[in-house]
């Protein structure tokens, strides 16, 4: 979504712009508030988990708390080999009140056990860039924004594997936040592909900034449609009910509704993601991929960071709850060289 400047339906205040050291003795000290409020607490390393916590989230071990948090490691589909690409998306939430390391540092481990070729992120504020810099997992990767120009607000940015021919940013001819395009035209074996991320317009009532959503779409489909492979995604902000169907050409998908057309694929989902109880009700598929494909295909997408970190919490309103890697849930796409046979029906 956005900020809360930006959107009414967004319940948290944007990051307070602290460096991550500081960061980390706020964290410290919500702990220790929590102690006291919780009653006697079970202690997990440094967080906490008191008798504000489903204990169905109290991990037995710290390898039990691995695989309760980001499932089972292995990949179904190593048979593909090389002819794989594997892209994630993921609004990370830029509000830094909420344990902004922890959470980052979980976005990290699903990082490290999906092992995606290509990452889209939205809403990375300069603290967010920085601890992700320093993270294990992050030489890896190539990434469109150099340190000296993460100094926006919040921003968009890709990271790929891959080698990149080339990163460029487009601006929506409407946006007055610097919202646009982000792009990256990846080598891949044989073909070129090109990514390319955006957190359209967020929606504020009473007109939803339906308008200026719907022009950013359309503008960012057309700046890609002359190219053969293409896969576009982020923070839409999509919503039928004020937006109306996808402005899409023929020749675009929209993974979700051909893979799991039965699923509503909520990824931001105020009942299941249960650090958003405590405000207004909301469901709704935010965020999304498009694809427009002719020399690969689509095996399989899913939505990641659908459980709690374990042992932390924060304070809402006198209230404590669990606490997510993001606000918004993650999506993981795989696609494959059409070059490979029998691609059809692999399971996540």
């Amino acid at each position: 979504m956005g900020n809360s400047k930006s959107s009414s339906q967004y319940p948290y205040s944007h990051g307070n712009n602290s460096n991550p050291n500081q960061l980390k003795k706020k964290e410290a000290k919500e702990e220790e508030s929590a102690k006291s409020v919780a009653g006697t607490p079970l202690k997990i390393g440094a967080a906490v988990i008191g008798a504000f916590w489903p204990s169905a989230l109290t991990p037995t071990s710290s390898n039990d708390a691995c695989t309760g948090l980001y499932g089972h490691q292995g990949n179904d589909h190593d048979h593909y080999g090389s002819k794989l690409i594997k892209i994630m998306s993921y609004n990370v939430w830029s509000c830094e009140d909420v344990q902004l390391i922890k959470r980052m540092e979980a976005i990290g481990q699903l990082i490290q056990q999906h092992k995606p070729d290509v990452i889209f992120f939205q809403e990375v504020t300069p603290n967010i860039y920085e601890i992700f810099q320093s993270s294990q997992w992050w030489s890896s990767y190539n990434c469109s924004v150099p340190p000296k120009k993460a100094n926006r607000g919040y921003f968009c940015m890709l990271l790929s594997k891959f080698p990149v021919k080339s990163f460029k940013n487009r601006s929506f001819n409407n946006t007055k936040m610097g919202r646009g395009i982000c792009e990256g035209n990846l080598n891949f074996g044989s073909n070129s592909i090109v990514v390319a991320t955006s957190h359209l317009k967020s929606p504020a009532p009473p007109e939803m900034n339906s308008a200026e959503r719907i022009s950013q779409l359309k503008e960012a489909i057309s700046n890609l449609n002359y190219l053969p492979n293409v896969v576009f995604g982020g923070d839409l902000n999509w919503d039928e009910t004020y937006d109306g169907p996808l402005p899409l050409h023929s020749a675009w998908v929209d993974p979700w509704k051909k893979l799991r057309p039965a699923e509503k694929g909520w990824t931001y989902d105020t009942k299941a993601n249960q650090s958003l109880n405590g405000h207004r009700p909301l469901q709704k598929r935010l965020d999304r991929f498009l694809c427009k494909l002719r020399d690969f295909d689509m095996i399989a997408i899913q939505m990641i960071g659908m459980e709690a970190i374990p042992g932390i919490s924060y304070s809402h309103r006198n209230k404590f709850y669990p606490v997510y890697p993001s606000d918004h849930f993650g999506l993981l796409l795989t696609i494959y060289e059409k070059s490979i046979e029998g691609a059809k029906g692999v399971a996540i």
